[in-house]
C-alpha cells in the first residue's frame, strides 16, 4: 500500500522548498517532486566556464533592506547576502552619450513614469483596462519628451523599463500601472548564488523527514476519496491528504486543462490563460581581463539602437544593433568581488528576435557587437558564455508573470485567483503568479510558500479534530 503523506508539493523552486521546510519543520510527512534533474525551478546558478557562480534566473533579493522575507532565510542558513553598491551608469547610442544628455534621459522617463502612474490612480473614470502604457508614455505631451528634439531617441531609452516588465509597453496596462506594493529600493546578491542557499533549505528539510525526488514529473493530480493522487512519467503513483502546486504559470497554460482530475473550474482556467507570463532572457560573457571602457568604475551600460529596424533582422548582431540592451559589468565595485564579466538583459523584443540563431552564434554576435559600439581595436576571447531560454524551456514557457497586460477583465485580481485553494482545501496553489503584490519576484515566490503552508497545516489541524 503506498504511503500516505501530509502533503506532496509539486516543484522545488523557492515556493516549493520554503513550503516543505515550514511542513517538515511542523512535524507533517512531506514529499517533494520536482520534473527537473536539480533543485532550484527559473532559480539556475551557473558555473562553467566562470569566475563566480552566475545566476541566470533570480538574481537579487530585491527590497532586501526594506522586508523581503528571504533576507531572513539567507541569514537563518549563514549565507551572506551582498548589497550592491551604486555605481556610475553610461548610456551609448554610436559612442558614449555626453552625461548631461543622459541625465535628461533618465530625469525624464522618471517623470514621465510618475505621470503615468498618477493618472492611472487618480483619473476619474480610471482609463480602460485596454489602454497601454505606452499610450501616455509616448503621447506628444509626455514629459518623456521635455527638452529633447529626437524623439526616437527618448522612445528608445524608455524601451529599458521593458526589462523589469518583462513586455513591451504596448501590452501593458496603464489602468495598473503601478498597483504592486512590493520591497524595492536595496538589492543584495547571495554569495554561491541562489540555488545554493535552496539547497540548503532543502538539506533542512530533509533533516525533519521530507523526501525529495527529482527527474520525476508531474503528470496527473486527481482528487480521491481520501485526498489527492499524483501520478508521475516514472509510473509512480502517490497519495496525500493534500497537494500543494507551484508549476510555474507558462507551464499550466499549456497543462492545465489535462493535468486535474477532476478539471479545474472554468473561471480558474480562463484566468490561467489570461494572465501574462514574460520574456526575459540572459547572455553572460566572461573574458579574460576587462577590456571594455571605464570597467573599474561603470556598473551598467545602457545600449541604445544604432541601426534602424527594417524587416526581419538577417543576422544576430542586426539584433543587437537595433534594440535596446541594458549591459551589467561585473567589473564594476557593485559587489565585493570584482570579475571581468558582462551580462545582457535581452527583453521581449530582441529575445524573439535571437530565437533563431543558435546560442553560439549570439554568444558571438553580442561579443563582436560590444567590440563595434564600445569601438576597441581588439578585445580577447570570451573564457565563459551562456545564453538562456526560459521562453522555451518546457518546464518554464516564461520567465515570470508580468503586470496586468491589456484586455478586457485583466486585472492584479487574477493573481489572487491564481492562489485560492480548491476541492474543499487539499489542493493549494503557490508560486510568484499566485501573490499580487510580489508576483514576478523571489519575494513572491517565499511569501506564497509560507501561505500554502500555513494554509495546509489548519486544514491538517481540522482534518486531525474531525
Amino acid at each position: 500500500m503506498a504511503r500516505m503523506y501530509d502533503t506532496i508539493v509539486i516543484g522545488a523552486g523557492w515556493s516549493g522548498v520554503v513550503a516543505a521546510r515550514d511542513l517538515s519543520k511542523a512535524g507533517h510527512s512531506v514529499l517533494v517532486l520536482e520534473a527537473r534533474d536539480r533543485l532550484g525551478g527559473r532559480a539556475r546558478t551557473y558555473t562553467d566556464g566562470m569566475h563566480v557562480p552566475v545566476d541566470l534566473g533570480c538574481s537579487f533579493i530585491h527590497g532586501y533592506k526594506e522586508g523581503n522575507p528571504a533576507r531572513d532565510i539567507a541569514k537563518e542558513f549563514g549565507v551572506t547576502a551582498n548589497v550592491c553598491q551604486p555605481t556610475e551608469g553610461q548610456v551609448w547610442k554610436s559612442n558614449s552619450m555626453p552625461e548631461p544628455l543622459a541625465t535628461k534621459l533618465r530625469e525624464n522617463l522618471g517623470a514621465a513614469r510618475a505621470s503615468a502612474q498618477s493618472l492611472a490612480q487618480s483619473a476619474n473614470p480610471p482609463p480602460a483596462s485596454e489602454t497601454p502604457l505606452s499610450d501616455v508614455l509616448f503621447s506628444a505631451q509626455s514629459p518623456l519628451f521635455a527638452d529633447i528634439p529626437d524623439k526616437d531617441l527618448a522612445v528608445s531609452f524608455a524601451r529599458i523599463l521593458e526589462v523589469p516588465l518583462g513586455v513591451i509597453l504596448e501590452k501593458t496596462s496603464l489602468r495598473w500601472d503601478g498597483w504592486e506594493n512590493n520591497y524595492a529600493g536595496s538589492d543584495a546578491a547571495p554569495e554561491g548564488g541562489f540555488q545554493n542557499l535552496i539547497g540548503k533549505i532543502v538539506d533542512a528539510a530533509k533533516k525533519d523527514g521530507t523526501e525529495v525526488k527529482l527527474g520525476e514529473a508531474v503528470k496527473r493530480i486527481e482528487k480521491s476519496e481520501n485526498g489527492v493522487k499524483v501520478e508521475t512519467d516514472k509510473g509512480s503513483g502517490y497519495v496525500a491528504k493534500t497537494v500543494i502546486c507551484t508549476i510555474p504559470l507558462g507551464v499550466l497554460k499549456t497543462n492545465a486543462k489535462t493535468l486535474f482530475e477532476p478539471s479545474l473550474p472554468a473561471r480558474r482556467l480562463e484566468t490561467i490563460q489570461g494572465t501574462h507570463v514574460g520574456i526575459l532572457e540572459k547572455l553572460v560573457l566572461a573574458y579574460p581581463y576587462a577590456w571594455w571602457p571605464d570597467a573599474s568604475k561603470v556598473g551598467a551600460f545602457t545600449l541604445l539602437p544604432s541601426e534602424r529596424r527594417q524587416g526581419e533582422p538577417q543576422n544576430a548582431k542586426s539584433v543587437f544593433r537595433q534594440n535596446t540592451f541594458i549591459l551589467a559589468s561585473f567589473a564594476a565595485p557593485t559587489l565585493p568581488r570584482q570579475h571581468p564579466t558582462v551580462l545582457f538583459y535581452i527583453s521581449e523584443t530582441p529575445a524573439l528576435a535571437l530565437e533563431k540563431f543558435s546560442p553560439e552564434e549570439v554568444a558571438k554576435a553580442g561579443h563582436e557587437f560590444l567590440v563595434e559600439r564600445f569601438g576597441v581595436s581588439s578585445a580577447p576571447e570570451r573564457t565563459g558564455s551562456v545564453l538562456t531560454n526560459w521562453r522555451t524551456d518546457p518546464l518554464a514557457l516564461g520567465a515570470t508573470t508580468t503586470p496586468s497586460i491589456i484586455g478586457e477583465g485583466r486585472g492584479p485580481i487574477d493573481f489572487a485567483e491564481l492562489g485560492k485553494p480548491l476541492w474543499g482545501g487539499s489542493l493549494c496553489f503557490a508560486g510568484e503568479h499566485t501573490e499580487p503584490n510580489h508576483r514576478g519576484s523571489v519575494a513572491g515566490a517565499v511569501i506564497s510558500g509560507t501561505r500554502e503552508a500555513e494554509r495546509v497545516q489548519k486544514y491538517l489541524r481540522k482534518l486531525s479534530e474531525a
